[in-house]
């Protein structure tokens, strides 16, 4: 159990790095950063992820029509990691608040 909420917590960092970005990355510096992704040009149609990051970026001015004109799925996707980050929060809080008083006890 304990290696499970490792990776957990390891991932969650992960994704709160991502929800961060937008609010101390400028968006043309990302931009440089991120690759082209060839699926479009490749199959004809767009990915399940794409216009994700632009979409994130919308979302974190309070945009949420446009990010949602941008990919559909970015709403959800951006709340799940919002949730997954307080629930991370909240675990790390009591894990540490756990271990603190069975190590006095």
């Amino acid at each position: 159990m304990l290696a499970v909420l490792l990776v957990w917590f390891i991932l969650s960092v992960g994704i709160f790095i991502i929800l961060m970005l937008p609010l101390v990355v400028p968006q043309h510096q990302l931009a440089q950063l991120i690759p082209e992704f060839s699926w479009q040009s490749q199959f004809h149609k767009p990915c399940a992820f794409c216009g994700m990051s632009t979409a994130f970026y919308a979302i974190s001015r309070g945009d949420f029509n446009q990010a949602h004109l941008l990919n559909p799925l970015s709403l959800y996707i951006y709340s799940v990691f919002l949730l997954n980050t307080i629930f991370a929060v909240i675990t790390l809080k009591r894990s540490i608040r756990f271990v603190k008083n069975r190590t006095y006890a």
